[in-house]
This record gives structure tokens, C-alpha cells and sequence, in this order.
């Protein structure tokens, strides 16, 4: 079976429905959920034109790379790595940048914060204080990651 909803879910309708029947229920949730995770934060990851980059790499989600790359979230732990300017998501180490993978009580903290921003980015209301409120959350993702060290 493959390991990405994505290509499990392709083909017609009747082909979808007999993957889907097909797979195991846990991993059916954790790809649902790992997809959801990663939906959000790559839509969130960068600052659009308009906006100014509060952290001078045009990234308002800290990952390490051109782009955001899928994160397992569902492993429940997630792997980090230190470019020499700050600490972020790294789920490819094409640089041999100093990496490791967090402790339960870091990856607890991060989903914590970013299960606030996804609330607060779901919530109702005036659209700006939506937008206004979901980036301070991801300001605070940035600012815990930053206090997370990964040794020499």
C-alpha cells in the first residue's frame, strides 16, 4: 500500500472507494490528519508579496528549504534542523545542517500552537482579525522553535 493519501486516492470514484475500504484504519487517520497538518501550514509557510517578512528568509513558518516538504506528523515526532540562522522543520537534509528530532514534550508544544492557529484561523468573525490572530500564533511557533537547541 502506499504511504501517501494523495496516490491512494486517485483513479475513479469506484477505485477510490475500494482503496479506501481497503487500508487500515490507522493509517487511513493519520494520513487524513498529516494531510490536514501539512495543508495548513504549507498555505500559512510563507509571507505572500504584500506582506513584510518579519524574519528576513520570507518564511513565516520555520522550515529549512526552497519549499515546504511534508512532515509525518502523525510519527509524533518531528525532525528539526539548524541552518546557522534558525531552527526549523527540516524534512530533507540536503545541506548536512546539524539535525535532530524532538522530545515528546517539544513535539506536544508544537502542535499545541499550531492547533491554536488552525482554531484560530477556522474561527468566524472580521477577516483581518482572523488573519491578524492565526499569524501572531505562527509568530509564536516561531519564537518556541528558536529556543530549541541541536547540539554540535
Amino acid at each position: 500500500m502506499d504511504t501517501n493519501l494523495y496516490w491512494v486516492l486517485r483513479g475513479t470514484y469506484s477505485e477510490r472507494k475500494a482503496k479506501l475500504a481497503s487500508v487500515d484504519r490507522a493509517w487511513l487517520e493519520a494520513s487524513i490528519l498529516d494531510e490536514k497538518y501539512n495543508e495548513f501550514l504549507c498555505s500559512k509557510a510563507d509571507y505572500k508579496d504584500h506582506e513584510k517578512d518579519a524574519h528576513g528568509h520570507g518564511k513565516r513558518v520555520p522550515y529549512i528549504g526552497w519549499f515546504w516538504r511534508r512532515v509525518t506528523f502523525s510519527a509524533g515526532t518531528i525532525s528539526l534542523g539548524d541552518c546557522g540562522e534558525f531552527v526549523g522543520f527540516m524534512e530533507n537534509n540536503k545541506w548536512g545542517y546539524r539535525e535532530r528530532s524532538t522530545t515528546a514534550e517539544e513535539f506536544v508544544r508544537i502542535m499545541t500552537i499550531i492547533d491554536e492557529a488552525m482554531k484560530l484561523d477556522e474561527q468566524g468573525g472580521s477577516l483581518d482579525k482572523i488573519i491578524e490572530s492565526t499569524n501572531a500564533k505562527l509568530e509564536e511557533l516561531w519564537g518556541y522553535m528558536q529556543t530549541l537547541t541541536i547540539p554540535a
